[in-house]
């Protein structure tokens, strides 16, 4: 057998197989000998059909069709083997008309795994730019326990507006599924929960007072406003601030809540810096992101966004239609972060060979202790866990991307302050 290979944009491989014609014999023996144990002949039993018979029966280009698919299924893996071609997904063959006693010459043309120029990623010179943290966010913070610890009461005669809750009772249902004839719901005013239409219809409503909606297209809502709440906040004093801080002062509680959210913003200012660094990474590097990787990519991501929907109790469907959308704009919107993502973890892997970042044991012990405490189970069986299905080797992989990041971020850094890079 005879292969030639070479590489085209975005990333694929074509392969030019030649099969000697004694293969294509065998191929045409096997398939004769497969579909006459599979397919019965009048008069015939089966695997005793004489290849006339079986031909005049099925017709010969069936049988050529199964003799294609021996060559195919035995040339093919030897030919990513002999040129070391690492496909991504099932190759696209084109192959001509089946000649028995000559060879057979078909190409295979199959996405591989994009090349890397890195350019001059170490040239990336982004300032690190620390987060201050102003009084009046000390203050929202503090505002928002107290809405969490507030209550809601009845607001007998008011008529409703954002930061209500309207508890509505519907009558007719048309068209959606948010609603159900006869069951309450609870409507917070402004929050975006339920459809814009229906905020819109009991925007001034009281209690007491009938509403009627349009929703999408041929969505219909009639309900009764039974009731109109407002959220009643604690007091800010002692009481609350034990209740909620587990300190003596209202003063001790602002200093509590400023030390948590300088610490967060620290980390977030920390956590853009390295998305700052990264993206002049990517902006510097040259990648063809194969088609079918981007859209294995899409299809992860679709699959992240539905678990995240199930666990608040939501469906995609529904999703789909309270954001306007289809599931094929949904992909295209998606289309982008999936690109970047691969972009960047095949980015950070050519550094990581190039540079021999690895992570340490303690490293690696971090996070299989860290794994084991998300996943609620004892270290040892979340050892054994990893060490199946690739899981370990994945997770390796994210550690060394993770610490080039820290490694650029930490060299950023160096230059920043005048020092000279590690």
């Amino acid at each position: 057998m005879k292969v030639e290979w070479r590489r085209e944009p975005p990333s694929r491989a074509v392969l030019e197989v030649e099969v000697p014609a004694e293969e294509v014999d065998g191929a045409v023996r096997a398939a004769t000998a497969r579909l006459s144990q599979r397919v019965k002949v009048p008069g015939f039993r089966k695997g005793k059909t004489p290849r006339a018979m079986l031909e005049r029966y099925i017709g010969r280009d069936e049988l050529y069709d199964e003799a294609m698919g021996f060559i195919v299924a035995s040339a093919y893996p030897k030919a990513l083997e002999e040129t070391g071609v690492v496909p991504v997904g099932r190759p696209e063959i084109e192959a001509p008309s089946l000649d028995e006693g000559s060879s057979l010459r078909f190409t295979a043309t199959v996405d591989i795994y994009p090349e890397v120029d890195l350019g001059a990623y170490d040239e990336v010179r982004v300032p690190f730019e620390p987060k201050d943290l102003a009084e009046t966010e000390v203050d929202a913070a503090i505002e928002d326990l107290r809405r969490r610890r507030g209550r809601l009461v009845s607001a007998p005669g008011v008529q409703a507006a954002a930061g209500d809750f309207v508890l509505i009772r519907p009558m007719v249902v048309e068209g959606t599924d948010r609603f159900h004839a006869g069951r309450e719901v609870l409507v917070e005013m402004g929050a975006g929960v339920f459809p814009r239409e229906v905020e819109e219809a009991l925007s001034g409503a009281s209690a007491g007072e009938e509403r009627s909606a349009a929703i999408g297209e041929g969505g219909r809502l009639v309900a009764t406003v039974t009731d109109v709440k407002r959220r009643e906040l604690p007091d800010l004093d002692e009481a609350f601030a034990r209740a909620v801080g587990d300190v003596a002062t209202v003063d001790e509680l602002r200093d509590l809540i400023r030390e948590r959210l300088a610490a967060g913003a620290a980390a977030q200012a920390r956590e853009t810096h390295e998305e700052q660094v990264l993206t002049g990474v990517l902006e510097r590097a040259t990648i063809e992101l194969p088609a079918s990787l981007v859209e294995r990519e899409i299809e992860h991501l679709l699959a992240d966004l539905q678990e995240s929907l199930q666990r608040r109790g939501y469906s995609l469907d529904r999703h789909l239609q309270t954001a306007g959308k289809d599931l094929a704009g949904l992909r295209e919107e998606l289309r982008p972060r999936a690109e970047r993502r691969l972009k960047a973890r095949h980015v950070l892997d050519e550094i990581v060979g190039r540079e021999g970042v690895a992570p340490t044991q303690e490293e690696i012990a971090a996070e299989e202790e860290k794994v084991a405490a998300e996943l609620q189970q004892d270290l040892a069986r979340v050892r054994e866990w990893l060490a199946t299905e690739g899981r370990r080797e994945t997770m390796l992989a994210m550690l060394r991307r993770r610490k080039t990041i820290s490694t650029l971020v930490d060299r950023e850094r160096g230059w920043e302050e005048g020092r000279e890079p590690a």
